[in-house]
């Protein structure tokens, strides 16, 4: 907090590896956004109601009354905080334990929830934090070519190093071009002007140029554009990181939202292929030795950084007592939380990838999978 107001920043990876492992019993409570035209509750409200749901749990894990108090303190703050009372567009995530409190922007849809647990419960932000939030639109056109950056959900142009080729009408097709930076130019055959080979060669020159800078950004490359252009790019495209799927047509006949929502769908897909192909090679392995899906046996993998993907069913919940699970022996009250979310929250501290898949896609229906990242070989 600064002042009499609240800075909010949106949620992401960096922020969980940041925040760490709380000191239990973490508190969790994400508030929805406003829908325009429609009741809500005040965030006042919500807030108050948050406290008087977390205080009985904070008693029961031990806590003194004073000591409650002092934890829940920053949400009775942040209720009379006049920028937060007033309805916000986006929703919000308050995570809070016996030392740290941190707020920050999550999607409006988030739904309402409030977790006492061992870990912060960012379960219902997975289909978000681990989605790509950053990606680049390349659109070729002939008259000219643009590169638009994507970065908290708004467009913005993408300034390229100079040399980069952004127009393939104004393109040379004669002893213009100078052979000392083109190479290859007359294996190409510019000079006898052939359009297709003309057009082949403008695609490699502009690969070689936003290759490198594109691999120091690391981030989806979606393409858009005029079919022909598009499916000549392809052919010579090298970026590793350049999702299947292209946007057809004009993209600057199109909304920003609904560009972006496009792009996001096609990374999406992309993802749920990937998830797909791990899981398919995954099987190659001996279970129990390089995968599981066992949720005790993956959640003590994932507490000793073994989780190299992590698989979970979308909608699936595990119910139970973390240490319980991890057969740490402890004097801790009994504690339930979704073991799922423990085992995403582990997996991603210790650097694992975690994917929401659909649950056919799991073996024997179970509601997680794991890759371990190493064996560890048979018992001396």
């Amino acid at each position: 907090m600064t002042g009499n107001s609240v800075l909010f920043q949106l949620f992401s990876i960096s922020d969980l590896h940041r925040m760490g492992r709380p000191l239990p019993p973490a508190v969790t409570v994400l508030l929805p956004g406003s829908v325009p035209g429609t009741p809500s509750t005040p965030n006042s409200r919500r807030l108050r109601n948050a406290v008087d749901a977390v205080f009985p749990q904070l008693l029961a894990q031990g806590l003194a009354h004073h000591e409650c108090a002092q934890q829940v303190a920053p949400l009775l703050t942040l209720a009379g905080d006049a920028a937060f009372r007033d309805a916000r567009k986006s929703g919000v995530a308050i995570f809070l334990d016996g030392h740290d409190f941190s707020c920050f922007e999550v999607p409006a849809a988030v739904p309402e929830t409030v977790v006492v647990g061992r870990h912060f419960h960012i379960r219902p932000l997975l289909p978000w934090l681990t989605e790509p939030r950053e990606f680049v639109i390349l659109e070729l056109a002939s008259g000219a070519i643009r590169t638009m950056r994507c970065r908290e959900g708004k467009l913005n142009e993408l300034r390229l190093p100079r040399g980069v080729p952004n127009c393939f009408d104004a393109m040379p097709i004669d002893e213009d071009i100078p052979k000392k930076n083109f190479e290859n130019a007359i294996s190409f055959g510019i000079a006898s002007a052939n359009e297709a080979r003309r057009l082949q060669f403008f695609c490699t020159m502009l690969d070689r140029s936003l290759h490198s800078h594109l691999q120091g950004l690391g981030v989806p490359l979606v393409l858009a554009g005029e079919e022909h252009m598009l499916a000549a790019y392809k052919k010579e495209n090298t970026y590793p990181l350049t999702v299947p799927q292209a946007i057809h047509g004009n993209v600057e006949l199109l909304s920003e939202d609904v560009v972006i929502n496009k792009a996001r769908q096609m990374i999406h897909a992309q993802r749920m292929e990937e998830a797909a192909r791990h899981l398919l090679a995954m099987e190659e392995y001996v279970p129990g030795d390089r995968w599981s899906t066992s949720v005790d046996g993956i959640l003590q993998a994932a507490i000793q950084g073994r989780v190299w993907r992590l698989f979970i069913a979308q909608d699936a919940t595990v119910d139970g007592d973390f240490l319980e699970s991890v057969r740490k022996a402890g004097k801790a009250p009994p504690l339930v939380e979704d073991l799922l979310n423990c085992a995403a929250v582990e997996t991603i501290l210790h650097g694992g990838e975690v994917f929401l898949v659909e649950p056919e896609l799991l073996p024997s229906q179970a509601p997680l999978a794991a890759l371990f990242r190493y064996s560890l070989g048979p018992a001396m």
